[in-house]
């Protein structure tokens, strides 16, 4: 199954990480250079221009004080929410 960069579950993830770095009071330029980038491709990131990559994801929480956990059971709810899950019977 190939995932879209534009799903809404990214969009979910985007806005959550976008939220988190306000809170962390960083701006586009002081962020990047913490994670390794350029603040243009931070902003591609946020604005759904660029894929999220798990590494630079996981960078980026840190930078901001953000659990990656939380952005990650972000997704797994928005994956829920579309597709849930039939629980098999275990009768037999």
């Amino acid at each position: 199954m190939k995932t879209s960069s534009y799903s809404p579950h990214y969009e979910k993830l985007r806005s959550w990480l976008k939220q988190r770095r306000a809170l962390s009071s960083l701006t586009l330029r002081e962020l990047a250079p913490l994670i390794g980038a350029h603040f243009t491709s931070v902003g591609k990131m946020e604005q759904d221009r660029k894929k999220i990559e798990l590494v630079e994801f996981i960078k980026y929480c840190q930078a901001i004080g953000a659990d990656p956990h939380e952005g990650l059971e972000i997704i797994i709810q928005s994956i829920s929410e579309q597709n849930p899950v039939k629980k098999k019977s275990t009768k037999r």
